[in-house]
């Protein structure tokens, strides 16, 4: 059997642009007086000038990545800690993106190879374009439609998820694919 060995580097978006999007803070930032001053909220009330400091509670970032148009639904997911940093299954959803946001902080290892042959239900992910990334739970990730990945492996314990996916994923659109079987191959993943 082929071993794939890969050091996971940490997720930035540059580095990640291929499988998809860093759910973090981009540069156009909106704060609420934006929000109401560039007519993005109605309001059912004017804000007097003497108020505006107490509506000023937030910043906002709009536009940080771009989901599917269907119906979503939202899972919670928690990851195991302490699994053999092995990688021998990959799944893929090509209707929908899919997201992933942490919520307790907890350092984990995320798995990705890029999408290919969208149209193909029989397509293998090509190992050698395969990366790993080092998540230190502070942001998200929203993968692009066909890329390949595995759940996130937590390190020292359970690290749990938001996930956002397609309604219909488990109905038509869940495609896993057993490495060792098809590939004849496995990605081992160092610390």
């Amino acid at each position: 059997m082929k071993i794939i060995e890969l050091t996971p580097v940490p997720l930035e978006a540059e580095a990640f642009a291929a499988f998809g999007d860093v759910l973090e803070p981009k540069a156009r930032r909106l704060d609420n007086l934006d929000l109401l001053d560039q007519g993005y909220a109605r309001m059912s009330d004017p804000v007097p000038e003497e108020r505006r400091a107490a509506f000023d509670v937030l910043e906002y970032w709009g536009d940080i990545a771009t989901i599917s148009a269907e119906a979503m639904r939202l899972g919670y997911m928690r990851s195991k800690p302490n699994k053999p940093l092995q990688v021998s299954w990959f799944e893929r959803h090509v209707k929908g993106t899919q997201s992933y946001i942490p919520l307790n902080g907890v350092p984990s290892i995320f798995t990705v190879a890029p999408p290919n042959d969208l149209d193909d239900p029989n397509a293998l992910p090509d190992l050698n374009r395969a990366q790993a990334f080092y998540l230190d739970g502070s942001r998200g990730m929203n993968i692009m439609p066909g890329t390949w990945h595995w759940t996130p492996f937590a390190l020292e314990q359970a690290a749990d998820f938001i996930i956002l996916v397609r309604q219909q994923v488990a109905d038509d659109d869940l495609n896993f694919v057993d490495l060792q079987v098809r590939l004849n191959s496995r990605i081992d993943i160092s610390r």
